[in-house]
């Protein structure tokens, strides 16, 4: 690996006695240590230590991009075109300077061949951060264009205080986008590394934007937390970015088999609800999935942002990731993420495979709709409608729930469907809707003495103590509803239309 100038003298400091007159440079160009010898044409992009011999007066010209040290008083020519030159002001060795600069060498050269060999084979980014880490001693984060972190420094899991690096909410609380939208705008537009001031984000910290075709597509950030940055940190971070990205591309191109032929698999079928899939039992046998297994399907809404910054990739990576890849398989579908677990290879049960979820729903804003649990291949896309279908009816009903699970909104979809034709009021009970009526003419409350009447399944004594009023006077109330409308509760269908009507009626309501 190539280093700077900057790396040189920060490194070398602290065990010999440098002077130099021209600024460090952090361009990582300088390749080789090499012993100079008179009459030597110096190269650029080396270093090269020069011991004077006695009686020698001549000036050395040290060509531009090239790294002299001296050993003793050595004259040379300085200039603005010249390269740097650093005086060992000691007494030293040179073959200790030279032995002390390839140690240098080789620990960036670790660090390099360690990148190369994670961006190969590694199935995530984490080990490239963490790899990183020693080279910093500062924690880095990769996010895509709407904060959805992809990766972070595991030393971030360790440390309490930095907990809010990675916390959704304290990133975009934090972020300049919120309070300067043009700043932001401009931010994402820089190329190289760049700093953002502590009072921006909490704390200082050093970025690196990636782009796809021109766009923006993710950041990385090092955070100034555990210890001061150094002058160079800017162009290694560069470095490191190169690698993330190669690694991030191959984990969008090359996906784990499993997961690669199951989407396209499921995708097929979901696109055909209505071909003849008798083959799709073969297809699954193939990877374990049998058609006795138990499965579920989930669906996640995404927003387009997510989409235009291919976060959706990520979070169906992390989700197989999670769940585990040979039980689960996320791919992307219509405007949806579509996963469908098998329960019986991940050996648990739906509320367990659910609960794993539950945080990260939280942490990314997401919602997710869960079918029911089926078994067999015939019904797959219906079963994925199921898992759509309650995360659509969920999220009107109830916005502050992450999960909704479709025997949960089951009734409510099929009250939707049944006034789907005709206006509501024409689809509800008359009877219950004349007794609303009375009730607005008259100020009386028969309505919802009725209803919940009917919500404590016709128990008169729970009636009367739910509407705090004596029992009496709840009996009064329903010989003179009886009056009024004439129903008989006793009879299952009347019973069952009424409390329908009761249903609509109050989604009506909430509307």
């Amino acid at each position: 690996m190539k280093l700077s100038t900057a790396i040189l003298a920060d490194k070398l400091k602290s065990k010999f006695g440098l002077q130099n007159k021209k600024a460090l440079s952090d361009e990582l160009h300088l390749e080789q240590v090499l012993f100079y010898d008179d009459g030597d044409e110096m190269q650029p992009d080396k270093i090269y230590i020069y011991t004077q011999k006695p009686g020698a007066a001549e000036m050395l010209v040290v060509p531009e991009r090239t790294v002299l040290f001296c050993m003793g008083k050595v004259h040379t020519r300085n200039t603005e075109n010249d390269g740097q030159v650093f005086q060992v002001i000691d007494e030293t060795s040179p073959f200790t300077l030279l032995n002390e600069i390839q140690r240098i060498f080789d620990y960036y050269d670790r660090w390099e061949k360690r990148l190369q060999e994670l961006t190969r084979q590694a199935d995530n980014i984490q080990e490239l951060l963490d790899e990183s880490f020693r080279i910093f001693l500062n924690p880095i984060i990769v996010s895509s264009a709407d904060y959805f972190v992809i990766g972070y420094s595991s030393v971030i899991d360790t440390r309490e205080e930095l907990s809010s690096l990675v916390d959704l909410d304290s990133v975009i609380q934090s972020s300049d986008e919120y309070q300067n939208g043009k700043r932001i705008l401009n931010q994402r537009k820089k190329r190289g590394a760049y700093y953002l001031p502590e009072y921006i984000t909490g704390a200082r910290t050093l970025r690196v934007n990636l782009f796809e075709n021109a766009q923006f597509i993710y950041q990385i950030m090092m955070v100034e937390s555990l210890s001061r940055f150094k002058s160079y940190d800017g162009a290694l971070l560069e470095y490191l970015s190169a690698y993330i990205q190669t690694a991030l591309a191959r984990l969008i191109d090359s996906r784990v088999e499993i997961g690669h032929r199951l989407d396209r698999i499921l995708s097929d079928i979901l696109s055909n609800p209505g071909r003849d899939n008798k083959s799709a039992e073969k297809w699954f046998s193939e990877f374990g999935w049998l058609a006795t297994h138990r499965y579920f399907c989930v669906s996640l809404k995404v927003n387009s942002l997510d989409w235009a910054n291919m976060t959706v990739r990520f979070i169906c990576k992390h989700m197989e990731s999670m769940l585990g890849k040979c039980g689960s398989c996320a791919f992307q579908y219509e405007n949806n993420i579509a996963i469908f677990v098998n329960l019986t290879l991940m050996e648990s049960g739906a509320e367990e495979v659910l609960e794993k979820m539950v945080s990260f729903l939280k942490d990314t804003f997401l919602k997710a709709g869960v079918s029911n649990e089926f078994t067999g291949f015939e019904q797959l896309d219906a079963y994925y409608r199921q898992a759509v279908t309650a995360l659509d009816v969920g999220c009107r009903r109830k916005p502050y729930r992450w999960i909704y699970r479709f025997d949960e909104v089951a009734l409510d979809y099929v009250l939707e469907r049944s006034s789907s034709e005709l206006p509501v009021r024409l689809v509800c009970s008359d009877r219950i809707l004349k007794l609303q009526a009375y009730d607005e003419a008259h100020h009386t409350d028969y309505y919802h003495t009725l209803k919940t009447y009917v919500e404590s399944q016709l128990n008169a004594v729970q009636t009367a103590k739910k509407l705090f009023i004596h029992r009496s006077t709840f009996l009064y109330r329903m010989e003179k509803i009886e009056e009024l409308v004439k129903l008989d509760l006793n009879d299952y269908d009347t019973l069952l239309y009424v409390m329908m009507t009761f249903r609509i009626l109050e989604q009506e309501e909430q509307k």
